[in-house]
């Protein structure tokens, strides 16, 4: 397992790194931009299932596999919630 000092020194090995979280997992890539499909193949949600981005105010909206997402710092999605009948 690396430390910190050996995953930082391979980021700035790299360049500017983008990290966003997915259901308080810790993602990063080497793009400012990724797509709701890229995020959720790294995630491992299926696209049927989709995925929610949490806004800086709380609130929530769906993110579709097409839209293009800018990485900002904290940015946070979760899987989308399923709903049972019952």
């Amino acid at each position: 397992m690396e430390t910190q000092v050996e995953q930082d020194e391979q980021h700035e090995q790299r360049g500017k790194v983008y990290t966003f979280f997915v259901d308080d997992r810790e993602f990063s890539v080497d793009e400012p931009t990724v797509t709701g499909a890229q995020i959720m193949s790294m995630a491992g949600i299926p696209v049927e299932v989709g995925l929610v981005l949490i806004e800086e105010d709380g609130t929530q909206r769906p993110v579709p596999p097409e839209e293009k997402i800018e990485l900002k710092p904290g940015r946070r999605f979760k899987k989308a919630p399923r709903f049972k009948r019952g």
